[in-house]
């Protein structure tokens, strides 16, 4: 019996929506000999070598999800589908889908109105309705789309993401003379990088700490930054970096800043501890779901107290060495391995 894989997200899905949908889609090949990819037509260079592949179709996007990807399925024996990126057809049975958390509900802002509602239908009619399946990413996740959606928490599953490390690298020490704490300078209200520039307000003008901004960046940041007349060298803007520059920040940064109001997992600070690197992050649930004992945490909107985290953690080489291996720890727990298996036996609880 085929899985069939909705490989849509080759062509759409971005962030750490996409590195999930890649990392399962390889994982439960390597787990599996029945897994099929499908695709829309897509430009050359963006397929998964490694994993049997079909592209069908014409389109792209919606029609491509809605109608050509369902009416294949159709004449094909109607195989399980999983969904890996969010969004799903409305009407093929039977399918696994994830849901990653309500972002399109609590920030409607940040998605077009299409992909809203598209979300909205998906999940509603498509992954509730009987004898389909719904996972998420983090016991916090499942009670805010159950309480969205006035379902029981039970009637969704929770499989945790990996945390292996960019492009699979081997951890490495990291400096105890560095300086610089890291932070992912992403676009959006809720990733609430301007508190991290709040904070750098807050610290003494003779302070030799510094913020490297990484990652795609706000292009708001900048300007903010310099309205809030931050001391000259304080903040660096290092912007998109290979997979072993990341790597190597890592090994150079004294810390890793993951000031998030709302996520459904937080890849990027897990991936920081398995570097070795302490992390400081806001106190939000989720925060406290994934990182436990193993973080500093500060008030979220409270830009001096994350300073006085800083400046701590910078001052406190005993503290230093425990959120290291408190850290190291934490992040042994997360690997895409276990994530693949963990689905590999959804699948096969559905038969397949």
């Amino acid at each position: 019996m085929t899985i069939a894989i909705n490989g849509r997200f080759v062509l759409s899905s971005f962030g750490g929506a996409r590195r999930f949908a890649f990392e399962l889609t390889e994982g439960l090949h390597r787990l599996r000999e029945d897994v099929l990819l499908l695709v829309p037509p897509v430009p050359a260079g963006t397929e998964l070598p490694n994993v049997p592949t079909r592209t069908i179709g014409r389109t792209s996007g919606p029609l491509w999800e809605q109608i050509e990807l369902p009416l294949w399925l159709r004449t094909h024996g109607r195989p399980l589908l999983v969904n890996p990126a969010t969004i799903a057809p409305v009407f093929h049975s039977p399918q696994i889908s994830v849901v990653h958390d309500i972002a399109p509900a609590l920030r409607p802002q940040d998605f077009s109105a299409l992909f809203r509602l598209q979300w909205k239908l998906a999940v509603r009619f498509g992954m509730l309705r009987r004898g389909q399946g719904l996972v998420t990413i983090s016991d916090v996740s499942r009670r805010e789309i159950a309480e969205h959606f006035g379902v029981t928490p039970e009637r969704i599953e929770v499989v945790y993401l990996g945390a292996d490390g960019p492009a699979g690298g081997v951890p490495r020490s990291t400096s105890d003379t560095a300086s610089s704490f890291l932070v992912f300078g992403r676009h959006g209200a809720a990733k609430n990088i301007r508190a991290v520039i709040d904070a750098a307000t807050h610290l003494p003008d003779s302070s030799p700490l510094t913020v490297r901004f990484i990652g795609q960046l706000d292009p708001a940041l900048e300007p903010y930054a310099r309205d809030k007349r931050v001391t000259d060298g304080r903040l660096v803007w290092r912007g998109r970096v290979s997979d072993e520059d990341l790597v190597n920040e890592f090994a150079g940064a004294l810390g890793f800043v993951w000031p998030s109001l709302h996520e459904g997992f937080g890849l990027p600070p897990v991936e920081a501890q398995r570097f070795g690197l302490p992390v400081i992050a806001s106190d939000i649930p989720i925060n406290r779901e994934i990182l436990g004992d193993s973080a500093m945490y500060f008030p979220p909107m409270d830009p001096a107290a994350l300073a006085a985290c800083m400046t701590r953690l910078a001052e406190d080489a005993a503290l230093r060495g425990e959120l290291r291996e408190r850290g190291r720890e934490n992040a042994s727990r997360f690997t895409w391995d276990e994530t693949a298996r963990g689905w590999d036996a959804l699948i096969r609880s559905h038969g397949s």
